[in-house]
């Protein structure tokens, strides 16, 4: 029922309005000079407008208005405020001209605004740049290569002129980082000093060796260079046999992930064998068994003879 009611209410209200659009076609049919004519809304917001604008505009809208209206009824009733309000108007375009005021206003404007487009657009001399940015704006800077980490410093190393057999010696290795000449004062100076230069990076190895010769460390293996004192390598060092044998030196750069050999020095040493030494060199290279057999009849001659000493007395 409801349904019913609600569509015979919208039927009545279209019909209603057909009848009322019907009427007011035939009221501007019979009046065509009502199309024309502004309506009352119309001037009423033309009214507000111009009250709500500002006093310099005034003139210019009333002067527009006179315009605007047909040339019969402005020369027959001049408006004597808009005729002394308006601003004098463009012979080109028809537009009010601007008066002095307003034209050094807008130059004065631009004037301004210029400088302000060029301190954006450029940057100022002995301005501070951000260095994240410009950081960010930079490729990245290439790595140093292996040989550009490396620095030229003096290496000196000092081992005895000779050596006895089964007797340790001591061998001393320098090297100087702090910008002197020599890393000669960091040896003792009690045998033959070799000095020269070598290649070297922070971190270094130094190692001796030497096939007739017992060697042991006495001094970090890996140091990392001082630029305060020399860093210095000791070892104990034994002659195993006779002769002249070669001490040889072997500088290595400790990287994170590599181990690279720089610079070798070599050393000859004399290892001289005296009258005991050869006694004890015979008993180190004989048999054992030879040894204790030959113990043993020493012995037993040294009794044999004390027994036939007192046998005669």
């Amino acid at each position: 029922m409801m349904r019913i009611l609600s569509v015979l209410l919208v039927i009545a209200g279209l019909l209603a309005a057909g009848f009322g659009g019907a009427a007011l076609l035939e009221n501007y049919d019979s009046d065509p000079a009502a199309l024309n004519a502004p309506s009352a809304a119309t001037a009423s917001e033309e009214t507000v407008a111009a009250a709500s604008a500002p006093e310099e505009d005034i003139g210019f809208e009333i002067a527009s208005a006179d315009t605007a209206s047909p040339p019969e009824e402005s020369a027959s009733n001049p408006a004597p405020e808009a005729v002394t309000n308006a601003p004098p108007e463009t012979a080109e375009a028809g537009e009010p001209a601007l008066s002095d005021d307003e034209i050094g206003f807008m130059f004065q404007t631009q004037m301004e605004e210029g400088p302000v487009q060029m301190m954006r657009s450029a940057p100022l001399e002995g301005a501070v740049e951000d260095p994240v940015a410009s950081s960010a704006a930079m490729p990245p800077a290439p790595k140093p290569s292996f040989e550009q980490k490396l620095q030229t410093v003096p290496v000196a190393h000092e081992t005895p002129a000779s050596a006895e057999y089964k007797r340790p010696f001591n061998v001393t290795f320098a090297i100087d980082a702090t910008g002197d000449t020599t890393a000669a004062d960091a040896l003792p100076g009690r045998g033959i000093v070799s000095e020269g230069e070598a290649k070297v990076s922070d971190r270094v190895e130094v190692r001796l060796s030497g096939a007739s010769f017992a060697i042991e460390q006495t001094s970090p293996p890996i140091q990392t260079l001082s630029p305060l004192t020399e860093n210095t390598w000791r070892w104990s060092v034994t002659a195993l046999t006779a002769g002249d044998h070669d001490l040889t030196f072997e500088i290595f750069a400790i990287d994170s992930d590599a181990v690279t050999p720089l610079r070798t020095y070599r050393d000859t040493v004399t290892v001289k064998v005296s009258g005991l030494n050869r006694a004890i060199a015979f008993a180190d290279q004989a048999n054992p068994l030879f040894v204790l057999l030959g113990g043993i009849g020493s012995i037993l001659a040294g009794a044999i003879g004390v027994a036939r000493f007192f046998a005669k007395r």
